[in-house]
């Protein structure tokens, strides 16, 4: 054994568990990918994690563009094969270098993380959906370029997995001062995000919230009229296309009002995969 292959193995096991962490159906989704991506995968993943955290990290914005800019450079060192000794950075130039990883769409979701830190809420609907497109979009056709799917195809449904995200954690976000209501949509119903900071759940979303989850489901529904979404290699990415259904149905069970959403059961999703995955292997 090398003298380097200590720290390999340390650091994929760093990336697995930010991921098993703060990506957890993520993370269950890529342990049906073939063992031999499941690394890059999970580096993939631990990555994006640091940078979608930097808003809730720093203290300023100005000390978040700093940290992007960190992650900036440290692509750019991936890039010329230098990458940090950092735990997220080597196993992230062992995707790009074994897997075909491309750099220019973590680029991408560098540079989109930087509307987390300006305060501003997206404009309209297109802009919201824009977001989830460069953030979780860009994640998902990563994910299906290490897997060797259809990028195009995975990034409707981690647009949609966007969309759904952010009205599921709107009590959270908009608690720790964030906007990600579309201005448009607010001002349609008389609505503003201190207005839901102030009064929370008395405030009804239903009318902003449900234009949102129908702009994910006709994502969704997309993603399911092609081919490739039954073709194997696109398993992990069909487990979480048909995750962010679920997520559709209980915002739509709720009435699109997040603050009525129930909490997640703390258990049962590993089943849930495992019975998805055979029924894919059926021809369901």
């Amino acid at each position: 054994m090398t003298g380097a292959a200590p720290a390999a193995v340390g650091f994929d096991f760093a990336c697995a568990a930010i991921a098993r962490r703060h990506d957890h159906e993520r993370y269950l989704a890529c342990l049906y990918a073939p063992p031999s991506r499941r690394a890059a995968l999970l580096a993939l993943l631990a990555a994006n994690h640091e940078v979608a955290k930097t808003a809730e990290v720093v203290s300023e914005p100005g000390i978040g563009q700093i940290r992007l800019q960190w992650w900036r450079e440290t692509l750019e060192g991936i890039a010329t094969g230098r990458p940090r000794a950092h735990e997220v950075a080597v196993p992230l130039a062992e995707a790009v270098s074994g897997h075909g990883l491309r750099l220019d769409r973590l680029h991408a979701i560098v540079d989109a993380r930087e509307a987390d830190l300006d305060g501003e809420p997206p404009a309209t609907l297109d802009d919201l959906e824009a977001y989830a497109a460069a953030t979780a979009g860009e994640l998902h056709a990563a994910v299906a370029e290490i897997l060797d799917a259809d990028p195009a195809l995975a990034r409707d449904g981690g647009t949609a997995w966007g969309l759904l995200g952010l009205m599921r954690a709107l009590p959270a976000l908009t608690a720790a001062g964030r906007t990600p209501l579309p201005e448009a949509l607010l001002q349609e119903n008389d609505i503003s995000h201190q207005k839901i900071r102030d009064m929370g759940g008395s405030v009804r979303l239903c009318q902003v919230v449900r234009p949102v989850v129908h702009r994910a489901r006709r994502r969704l529904a997309a993603m399911r009229d092609s081919a490739g979404f039954r073709a194997p290699a696109f398993r992990p990415l069909r487990l979480l296309a048909d995750r962010a259904g679920d997520h559709a149905q209980a915002l739509e069970r709720a009435g699109f009002e997040p603050f009525a959403l129930p909490p997640a059961p703390p258990a049962g999703l590993v089943w849930r995969y495992g019975l998805r995955v055979l029924g894919y292997r059926l021809g369901r």
